[in-house]
């Protein structure tokens, strides 16, 4: 559908911008005039603020300016700001030229008759279903308030937890890449520069030096073949896990392994957990909580357990009984879950583990990057150490042949 860009009046004669789509020019400006407002200027637009999670190669929409609008709207509405007088005050605030085309978007479809959830499912990647769904359930029961701060302290959660997995790794992931910038400038300037010397001096080259030399010749002839070797095994590692089978196994896998495993399966708990604690104290049924909740994670080990789980209350049976079956959900989130389920707390006892976990992931973090940076440095130092004996060892023999000279 056509869209136009618009700047108009509102009644106490504040400047307005905006894009609608409609039909044509002219039945655009006439849902703009029955809206009160008096058009200064209506042109087609170059693109359709109404389009589904438009990118506009703008800023990117970060954790912190969509926890700061799910607050302040949320302070807004608790303060008897009508939901979409206190959009459009934010839209206002707003510095993310992304997020001010998404809000506006919420505006004008609003103004025509949508409801805020229904706006908001226009932009799934911005708002995610388990937002959606809280917000449908605060603005059907009156709490649409305190549901927006539910929201609000959902993402912040959320992006805390990222923040802290990023700030722990960030340190091993900088050792590994400039050890591998390292052993690369090694293999291509100066393991050729010296194996050239050893052959013009006559030395014979021993076996680590033959096969450094062999590997170092291999990348400087033929970068663009090894380059497309790279790529091509990333993608067809990438195709491979959307297998569901493969990529099954390989999170089980992962699972596994003793301290990275043991992180993994808390960080998966610490983000379950808040989720359905948030969307179970703001109304949304339990049922419907476990549905969302089984697409919240991308670990397709806990997706099963989780969809077993929704199937099973769905059934009758008790969360806790096929938490435990899964094997996958610690011992003690099991039983906090099964004392909510029969004290009828179990939003109030998810709270709780998430906010022991999300202690027990930071100490885990710092595990984790402990044994990480130890092993990372001694397998590319192993790595370096045997390139340098590669180098040394030819010097070694010339060093003997000019003695006896």
């Amino acid at each position: 559908m056509p869209a136009f860009a618009y700047q108009v009046r509102n009644k106490e004669g504040k400047r307005i911008k905006g894009v609608i789509e409609a039909v044509s020019e002219k039945t655009a400006a006439d849902h703009l005039l029955r809206e009160g407002y008096l058009i200064t200027t209506i042109r087609p637009a170059r693109f359709s603020v109404l389009s589904n999670d438009f990118t506009l190669g703008l800023s990117h929409i970060s954790s912190d300016d969509l926890t700061m609008l799910y607050f302040q709207l949320g302070n807004m509405v608790e303060a008897g700001v009508t939901l979409l007088s206190g959009l459009e005050a934010v839209e206002n605030q707003i510095d993310n030229q992304n997020l001010k085309k998404i809000v506006q978007n919420l505006i004008i479809r609003i103004q025509g008759g949508a409801s805020f959830s229904e706006a908001m499912s226009h932009h799934a990647k911005t708002f995610p279903l388990l937002y959606r769904s809280m917000v449908r359930v605060g603005e059907t029961s009156g709490h649409l308030a305190e549901t927006l701060r539910h929201v609000g302290e959902l993402n912040e959660a959320r992006a805390e937890l990222e923040h802290q997995v990023r700030s722990a790794l960030a340190y091993p992931m900088v050792l590994i890449v400039a050890s591998i910038a390292v052993v690369i400038f090694m293999m291509v300037w100066i393991v050729p520069t010296f194996t050239t010397i050893f052959n013009k001096a006559g030395i014979p080259l021993p076996l680590p030096t033959r096969l450094i030399f062999g590997l170092s010749m291999l990348v400087r002839r033929n970068p663009l073949l090894l380059a497309g070797i790279l790529i091509g095994g990333n993608l067809g590692f990438l195709s491979l896990m959307r297998l569901p089978p493969v990529k099954y196994h390989w999170d089980r896998f992962w699972l596994s392994f003793a301290a990275v495993g043991l992180l993994l399966k808390r960080i998966e708990v610490a983000r379950w957990s808040r989720s359905v604690a948030l969307m179970l104290s703001s109304g949304v049924p339990i049922l419907q909580t476990l549905e969302i909740a089984q697409n919240l994670t991308q670990n397709l080990v806990f997706q099963k357990a989780l969809a077993n789980a929704h199937l099973a209350v769905q059934g009758g049976g008790k969360l806790a009984d096929t938490l435990q079956k899964s094997q996958v959900f610690p011992n003690d989130v099991v039983q906090m879950v099964s004392t909510g389920e029969n004290s009828g707390t179990l939003d109030k006892m998810l709270y709780k583990v998430a906010n022991f976990y999300d202690q027990l992931i930071a100490r885990t973090l710092k595990k984790v990057t402990a044994m990480i940076e130890p092993i990372s440095i001694l397998f590319m130092g192993s790595i370096v150490a045997f390139i340098m004996l590669s180098v040394l060892l030819p010097i070694f023999d010339m060093i003997k042949i000019f003695s006896v000279h």
